[in-house]
């Protein structure tokens, strides 16, 4: 209420949302819905690393019966957290969904669990359609930020990834919301928008560490604005302050709770700049428990990579950026690059663009490290950067058809040089949806019956040496832990091995019982109790489960 001319009169409430908005915020959430649910429905098991967040959704479930030793009433959540080698945010996502799916649906306890990783990583993505495209509005305009959002929704990689049982969709979620909002910071400055800001960079925290580059690169922009007295620098050190405190007040009693940063193992190895990565990776995979070391699906450094510091930093940068335009699914590629182009001018001018650039840059500057120091670049590890490379795509597809359309005559009420971008973006989301929605490791699809045979023939005391996981999974034998090798001695008497003789023998160097499982196959005793597909002949068969009796 206001006093105008002494009487009261009502303010209305500045709108930020209208019809069209609401229209195609609509739309976009139609078209996520439908590719999300498409890949949920056609997904033959989810990625490897789907069971450790699954395995810590049981933890917190049920603390005190998860370890191997018996029961410890004692055990808490928070010493569930303080164990665990992944952030919570993620898990704790899971945790909630899987209440639901087991409450609607009649799957076992390993696939209930699997479901609603996927599910919940699907629902974020679906929310994400909002930041991105509001995100994409403030900066360039509505039909940029539906073009953004909408390729960004059907890219295959972005796609699948966010309908898997990964932490992407809730993790780019967050991070979504906080680019939204420090973009928003930036460009509206106050010490509320940089303190919103703050714990929305902290909620992304507890997700994936690397949300910290969100906070470096606002704080860095908006102390650039003060030391340049764009901003008053009492007024830059306030909204430091607000950021900092923001983060402060939501990651801050997760760090006290686990004493340190994060606590990933990738993030607490110490760093050797002469050693070789494959090296670090088969000694640790060696020394490990049985869990998987480093993600299946990506791109690793080969051993002519490793002859000299300067050869693995050169295959990082390289690496990190082949995985970038995989991501970004070729062609988008082109269009962010020719985007960076066209708003070459807009970019010295427009504080919202600094940060997506400087978020951007410390993105790939972590991927060529990752890359040197560990020897892999993962495709999840680029989706932040597809994300941003299609706010500018999305913003190239009209200076493009204006050069490509522009000059032809209008027809009538038709245009070209108009009905370009649209035709563009059709385009683009036509020639990305034929790979976007394939079914799901549809190669790996064999472990899963592997592990569902196995739950009904295994006896208590046998073994099973599983160098994939997912049989293990599905026969219940590592839902809330993975087992420990097995004794040399005295050996059990009955021992199981899955083999999956189709994979790439580059791919097997990075399991740890693989070598393990090999000799249990070759050994004359052993012999061939399950295979499939198990309509083909065993020796036509992709995955096979050795039984070896020591009498």
């Amino acid at each position: 209420m206001a006093a105008v001319g002494g009487r009261m009169e009502s303010l209305e409430r500045k709108r930020s949302l209208f019809g069209p908005d609401y229209f195609l915020l609509t739309v976009l959430a139609l078209v996520s819905v439908g590719i999300h649910g498409w890949l949920l429905e056609h997904t033959k098991v989810t990625a490897r690393d789907s069971l450790g967040f699954g395995r810590y959704a049981y933890d917190f479930q049920s603390p005190e019966s998860s370890l191997p030793d018996g029961p410890h009433p004692q055990r808490q959540k928070v010493d569930v957290v303080r164990a665990q080698q992944q952030h919570p945010g993620y898990p704790i996502a899971i945790w909630i969904t899987a209440k639901f799916v087991r409450h609607t649906t009649d799957l076992s306890l390993p696939e209930s669990m699997l479901l609603a990783a996927q599910i919940a990583n699907a629902i974020a993505a679906v929310l994400l359609v909002v930041p991105m495209y509001l995100l994409g509005r403030m900066l360039f305009g509505r039909s940029v930020g539906f073009s953004a959002a909408l390729l960004f929704q059907v890219l295959p990689i972005p796609a699948r990834i966010t309908s898997d049982g990964l932490s992407e969709g809730v993790y780019l979620l967050a991070i979504g919301v906080s680019l939204l909002l420090a973009v928003r910071a930036v460009r509206r400055p106050g010490v509320g928008g940089f303190l919103a800001t703050g714990l929305a960079v902290g909620a992304s925290y507890l997700v994936r560490p690397e949300a910290m580059l969100l906070a470096a690169a606002t704080g860095a922009v908006a102390a650039w604005l003060g030391f340049t007295r764009r901003w008053p620098r009492d007024l830059a050190a306030g909204r430091l302050t607000a950021l900092a405190v923001g983060v402060a007040l939501v990651a801050g009693p997760y760090m006290l709770v686990i004493q340190g940063f994060s606590n990933k193992q990738s993030l607490n190895h110490p760093i050797d700049p002469t050693g070789s990565p494959r090296e670090r990776m088969l000694k640790g995979n060696a020394q490990a428990a049985p869990a998987i070391r480093g993600p299946l699906f990506a791109k690793w450094m080969s051993f002519e990579d490793e002859t000299g510091l300067t050869g693995r930093v050169l295959w990082g940068i390289r690496a990190a950026a082949e995985e970038t335009v995989k991501s970004l699914f070729y062609g988008p590629a082109i269009f962010a690059v020719a985007g960076l182009v066209f708003l070459r001018r807009r970019l010295s001018a427009e504080p919202g663009l600094w940060l997506l650039m400087l978020v951007a840059g410390l993105n790939a500057a972590g991927l060529v490290f990752l890359g040197t120091h560990k020897g892999y670049v993962s495709e999840r590890h680029t989706v932040l950067l597809a994300l941003i490379g299609c706010l500018f795509a999305a913003a190239a597809l009209e200076p493009i058809a204006e050069r490509l359309l522009g000059r032809l005559p209008k027809v009538g009420f038709f245009w070209a040089g108009k009905m370009g971008p649209p035709a563009l973006l059709v385009i683009l989301v036509g020639l990305a949806l034929p790979a976007t929605l394939k079914p799901m490791h549809a190669n790996r699809e064999g472990h899963k019956y592997a592990g569902i045979w196995l739950q009904k023939h295994l006896k208590h005391d046998d073994c099973l040496v599983d160098p994939f996981e997912w049989a293990l999974w599905y026969s219940e034998r590592s839902m809330y832990y993975v087992p420990e090798d097995p004794p040399a001695e005295p050996p059990p008497v009955a021992t199981y091995a899955v083999v999956d003789d189709k994979m790439r023998g580059d791919e097997h160097v990075r399991l740890p019982r693989w070598q393990q499982a090999k000799n249990i196959a070759a050994d004359g005793r052993s012999e061939v109790v399950y295979h499939w597909p198990e309509d083909v002949p065993v020796d036509q068969a992709k995955v096979k489960v050795y039984r070896l009796i020591r009498k």
